[in-house]
């Protein structure tokens, strides 16, 4: 069995094809790199755009300040996880776990959510512009704590046209 996965690099992350152990050796590598660069000690910021990571194990994983621009999460496991300052802009979490789970001044725009457990979310700051929320199970609690200031959210039937055909 193989899998795409993110391997790192000087200057970029790239997709090879890789054996399942490999794939989490690599993963496994580039978080490592992604905390050392956190802590300013070297390492290398994470560059997930464009990247499958559909239907993984990814619990309690820390993307703060990350770049994941367009990757798949959809039917990933991300509880907990810590995605703060984030650029995930367009990409897929449809289908995905994200109970517990951080997004504080992440930047979520285009985002699918849909189909998404939501419970215990923290979207403090967060940049929803037409982030897709449809059939996601949100608690209350994630709309309460969003910085209205700057955001506004319509959630509205989503078979209902936006424009009347009179």
């Amino acid at each position: 069995m193989t899998n795409l996965v993110v391997c790192f690099s000087l200057n970029r992350l790239k997709l090879i094809s890789l054996s399942t152990n490999k794939l989490w050796q690599q993963l496994n590598s580039i978080f490592e790199q992604h905390k050392l660069w956190l802590k300013n000690q070297g390492g290398e910021r994470i560059q997930l755009g464009n990247t499958d990571l559909s239907n993984l194990a990814l619990q309690d994983v820390d993307l703060r300040c990350a770049n994941l621009i367009r990757t798949d999460f959809s039917g990933a496991d991300l509880s907990g996880a810590n995605m703060n300052e984030a650029n995930i802009t367009y990409a897929n979490f449809s289908h995905a776990n994200l109970n517990n789970t951080s997004f504080r001044d992440a930047d979520l725009r285009n985002a699918n959510m849909s189909h998404a457990q939501m419970l215990n979310v923290d979207l403090l700051r967060a940049d929803l512009f037409r982030t897709d929320f449809s059939n996601a199970q949100v608690s209350d609690s994630a709309f309460k704590r969003i910085d209205t200031g700057n955001t506004i959210i319509e959630l509205r039937d989503p078979t209902r046209q936006c424009l009347s055909a009179n």
